[in-house]
């Protein structure tokens, strides 16, 4: 499996980018969402990929951050959706978006997705409503903002890290009960947690 590549830009084209490992150009799929965010050509990236595998055909999905690339993956095991629609989803939507969306099960605002149409925005709500909730957790953020999550979110937003990141280890430090009425106190917790996993 193919978790990454990071080399140069070398071209990037209508629907992919070809980024040069190691005197190696690897083609890889990116939605529009993910071509506008990348750089010139001649410029190093990172990409987080994904290795579809059909008969003899295998192609390689690309995305700029991680979040992306683990609802590619969750959107992919969503009957008729495939990788074109998955495409499509995150190009529309970023993750806390279409996270939000399912969890309200708004379907107009995935109805705004090129695509997807009446039953198709029913049966995403309806398979992963639950699946998001249990996996990321982000879900039960997104309903419960006076828990005060948003706010340490949002205060490490400003530091420079990623929801993505630090989204874990806030829901670990709900989890044993160690979450303070104070935003500051939280932040502090998450970063003391994060650098002690920086150290193993």
């Amino acid at each position: 499996m193919i978790a990454s590549l990071q080399g140069i830009l070398q071209e990037s084209r209508a629907e992919s980018i070809v980024v040069e490992v190691g005197g190696i150009g690897f083609e890889i799929q990116a939605d529009q969402r993910t071509l506008r965010s990348l750089p010139r050509p001649g410029v190093a990236v990172k990409v987080y990929t994904y290795l579809q595998v059909l008969d003899n055909d295998l192609k390689l999905f690309g995305f700029t951050k991680r979040d992306e690339l683990d609802l590619f993956k969750i959107l992919i095991g969503v009957s008729g959706i495939g990788a074109r629609g998955a495409q499509n989803i995150l190009a529309a939507l970023p993750p806390r978006e279409f996270f939000q969306a399912i969890a309200s099960g708004d379907e107009k605002r995935l109805l705004t997705v090129a695509g997807i149409g009446k039953k198709t925005a029913q049966r995403l709500v309806f398979e992963l409503k639950d699946k998001i909730a249990q996996q990321t957790g982000i879900l039960a953020a997104a309903s419960d903002k006076s828990s005060g999550l948003e706010e340490v979110l949002q205060g490490l937003e400003a530091l420079g890290y990623q929801r993505s990141e630090v989204f874990p280890l806030l829901m670990e430090i709900q989890n044993q009960g160690e979450f303070s009425p104070r935003v500051e106190d939280n932040i502090k917790q998450v970063l003391r947690r994060k650098a002690a996993m920086m150290k193993k």
